[in-house]
């Protein structure tokens, strides 16, 4: 029971840095709603389906400790390597790592108890075979917990896009606007997706916060951006016409931020539960 008092940590070594903080601030904060509400307990088996470099996949492991057993998968061959580096440095035998598709995956029938997925239904390319297939692998009477960012994300910046996109006419691009900003679905949309993949909506939670720049400039070349957002927004527009369309958004950004002091983004948040029943 004592083995923690067995293991040190050299801080010399550049693994046990590169790994001691990397979570961005964008996913600590759904993370932060998950852990707050889930209900913990003892001798689960876990699915962190689309784990990525290992966020929550090892704060679940910390948390449920060793009497569970973890399981977590994605299809991003690079950063599952990025994930095996730090198995090795915390040292978790109830942890495996594998490279797999959510809407393909390679358990049996009824295989665990919880799953878990932060931020990656709006990532998956096919949402209800994802969730069909986590149907599948959860035992009777096991749970799937989603947290998503929902229809209103970063609405203040929409507005702004929008109004540029109509002063200058460009219809075709407005509908390509909408159809990016409603992608992310809301709250019903959530539910009614668990619901025709067979599972029955349980606790549902709403939450938001914001996410703040100097301005536009700041906005456009952070790296939350760039990896998420920018390559939807861009292609709403023409190539031949990104680069004065976006110039505009960030000279009317600017304007806004040097009137009120900064940029505000809200982002809401959704926490929902499902159980097979």
């Amino acid at each position: 029971m004592t083995d923690y008092l067995k293991k040190s940590d050299d801080y010399n070594n550049a693994d046990v840095a590169s790994v001691f903080d990397e979570l961005s601030f964008w996913s600590s904060r759904f993370g932060a709603l998950l852990f707050k509400h889930m209900e913990i307990r003892g001798r689960l088996r876990i699915l962190d389906l689309g784990c990525a470099t290992g966020f929550p996949l090892f704060e679940l492991a910390h948390v449920h400790g060793p009497s569970c057993q973890l399981t977590g998968i994605d299809v991003w061959k690079d950063a599952l390597e990025r994930a095996r580096m730090k198995l090795k440095v915390y040292d978790l035998s109830n942890v495996q790592i594998l490279e797999a598709d959510g809407a393909r995956q390679p358990f049996p029938d009824s295989e665990f108890d919880l799953i878990v997925s932060n931020l990656g239904i709006n990532n998956f390319a096919d949402p209800e075979a994802v969730l069909s297939e986590c149907w599948r692998v959860a035992k009777p009477g096991a749970r799937i917990i989603l947290t998503t960012n929902i229809k209103g994300h970063y609405k203040e910046f929409y507005e702004v896009f929008r109004e540029i996109l109509e002063a200058s006419g460009r219809t075709e691009s407005l509908e390509k606007l909408g159809a990016n900003e409603d992608h992310r679905g809301t709250k019903q949309q959530a539910c009614e997706l668990l619901q025709r993949t067979g599972w029955s909506v349980g606790r549902i939670i709403e939450d938001s916060f914001e996410m703040r720049f100097l301005d536009g400039t700041a906005l456009f070349n952070h790296s939350l951006t760039r990896f998420g957002f920018l390559g939807g927004w861009r292609s709403v527009v023409n190539t031949e016409d990104e680069e004065k369309v976006f110039g505009v958004i960030e000279e009317k950004l600017n304007a806004i931020a040097r009137q009120n002091g900064g940029l505000r983004m809200t982002v809401p948040m959704l926490y929902v539960e499902g159980e097979k029943s």
